[in-house]
């Protein structure tokens, strides 16, 4: 396949590093040239994006989320386009509204670093694949995605907001809200499990601020009920404590086993 990988931060270089690797032939495009030359340094790419409008069997915007959302409007064309985003409701319906055959994604997946220089191969397998019918080839966009090895998993956009908004943008909301209740503590008394959930507040901020701006209400919910749950928790109620641990050892098998 001709694929364009339109954004090569950390999400569109590993994207394009496995996709290379699986043969496929991978255009590049970012509006900083330093993050292009570094991903065809590292092999990831082969090409420039062509002056064709036609040249691509697939389009995956690897953007950030208003710059994705503003290159739905390029001349480039596909049969497939294909996002990786973490909000998927503003995206998808702005591409119902071009007509695009798009498929909304979202791969559950990435690091603590940023740009080219922390992508690598194989960072999406076994990991989630979110994908929102928009109107795309639904088959074709599954298919790219298990080709990655990682675990497609079918939603619509407003409950993939909504869940995600629990899942990942709150835990990120949480740990800069931690972060600002610790500014001034002693660093002898931040202990290890603090400086775990700490660690996702030093990612890019940037990118942080459009998510949580294109998910507010959804986030706002979120942040309800996590308040809700911490009263419960915070009384040191066995049963909610007993709850809780239950909960998450199960969920941390589930998702170490599926990876």
């Amino acid at each position: 396949m001709r694929i364009l990988i339109a954004g090569l931060g950390l999400i569109g270089t590993s994207l394009a590093l496995d996709l290379t690797a699986l043969g496929h032939e991978v255009s590049g495009y970012d509006l900083r040239a330093e993050h292009v030359a570094a991903a065809e340094a590292l092999g990831a790419i082969g090409h420039r994006p062509p002056q064709s409008r036609d040249g691509f069997d697939a389009i995956v915007l690897a953007a950030p989320p208003r710059a994705s959302i503003a290159l739905l409007e390029s001349p480039w064309r596909a049969p497939l386009w294909l996002d990786t985003g973490s909000v998927k409701g503003p995206i998808c319906a702005a591409a119902r509204a071009l007509g695009l055959p798009f498929v909304g994604g979202h791969p559950l997946a990435g690091n603590a670093g940023g740009g080219p220089a922390s992508a690598g191969a194989g960072l999406f397998a076994g990991r989630g694949f979110a994908l929102c019918a928009a109107g795309g080839p639904e088959a074709a966009a599954e298919d790219l995605v298990r080709s990655l090895g990682a675990r497609p998993i079918w939603l619509d956009p407003q409950d993939h907001d909504r869940q995600v908004a629990a899942s990942s943008h709150l835990p990120y909301a949480f740990s800069c809200a931690l972060a600002l209740m610790l500014k001034d503590a002693p660093p002898e008394l931040v202990g290890p499990a603090a400086i775990e959930m700490l660690r996702v507040a030093t990612s890019p901020t940037g990118l942080w601020q459009e998510i949580l701006e294109l998910n507010e209400v959804a986030l706002d919910l979120a942040g309800q009920e996590l308040a809700k749950r911490l009263a419960e928790t915070a009384a040191g109620l066995p049963e909610a404590l007993q709850a809780a641990r239950e909960v998450a050892r199960r969920m941390r098998e589930e998702v170490e086993h599926g990876r």
